[in-house]
Formats: C-alpha cells, sequence, structure tokens
C-alpha cells in the first residue's frame, strides 16, 4: 500500500474516530448514509487521493433529462463543486467522484472534505432518485478547493 496514503488515512481515522486497521482493511467510509470508498491513485509520495461514491440508478423514462443536468454540473465543475459525475457503463448507475493531491492534506483536512463531498452527494442523490421535472434546487457550493487548471 502507498505509505503516503496509508498514513493519511491513519490520520483521518484517528481524527474521526475510527479503527485505522478497519479503515485501511476497507478502504471505505459511510458518511450521511453515503458510502465513499476511497483508493489512492499510484504508488508514490505525490500521488492522488481518489474518492468516490454511487448515488443511484435514475428511472430509464427520466434518464435523458437526468444526463443533461448531470452533464451541465460537470461543465467547469459548476454544479458539483469540483468532483465529476459520470455513469457506470453496465449499470447505468451514476457515481461522484474527487480527488486531490495526498500531499496536499491532512487527516483534518480529510474529514473536511469527505463531510463536504457528502453535501454534494446528498444533492445529487436526490436529483437522481426522483427530483421532479423543473425543480430550481441547486447542489450545494464550496469544496472547488481541489480543481486543477
Amino acid at each position: 500500500m502507498n505509505p503516503s496514503y496509508e498514513a493519511l488515512l491513519t490520520a483521518f481515522a484517528a481524527n474521526v474516530g475510527l479503527d485505522p486497521a478497519d479503515l485501511l482493511s476497507t478502504q471505505e467510509i459511510v458518511v450521511d448514509e453515503h458510502t465513499i470508498g476511497l483508493q489512492p491513485d499510484g504508488e508514490t509520495a505525490d500521488s492522488d487521493l481518489v474518492f468516490f461514491t454511487v448515488l443511484g440508478t435514475p428511472d430509464a423514462a427520466q434518464f435523458a433529462r437526468i444526463s443533461r443536468t448531470l452533464l451541465e454540473a460537470n461543465n467547469f465543475w459548476v454544479g458539483t463543486g469540483g468532483c465529476t459525475l459520470g455513469v457506470q457503463r453496465d449499470s447505468g448507475a451514476v457515481t461522484l467522484c474527487g480527488r486531490i493531491a495526498i500531499g496536499t492534506i491532512d487527516g483534518g483536512t480529510l474529514a473536511a472534505l469527505l463531510d463536504g463531498f457528502a453535501d454534494t452527494a446528498t444533492f445529487w442523490r436526490s436529483f437522481v432518485n426522483g427530483t421532479p421535472d423543473g425543480s430550481d434546487a441547486l447542489p450545494p457550493a464550496g469544496m472547488a478547493f481541489h480543481m486543477r487548471a
């Protein structure tokens, strides 16, 4: 396992009161009913942390409308807080994922980041799973601190 990633997860576990061995084993955490997967993107000290969750599978009758909204939200990340919405090829499930350089955060920063990520996921899960047509609800602001140019 990437040593920087292992150290980050250990510090995060200590920050939020989890057993580090359990977190390192599962590489998942539940925040506000969202199972969030964690994984390193690489084995070097300057690797990124990738974090992701599955939001649900849209109703087939609403898929085109939902897909268009997801694309609009992804455009320059205006509706995703710097994260990316996607659709899994085989299942049609919508995912939300993000990444940040491991070396730029600590356990407390990761806790705050995942809290904001969960807020964004809550909005999009609600949208994917049945927000009525014409909703003027907006996704939560924030989290754009890890965008790259």
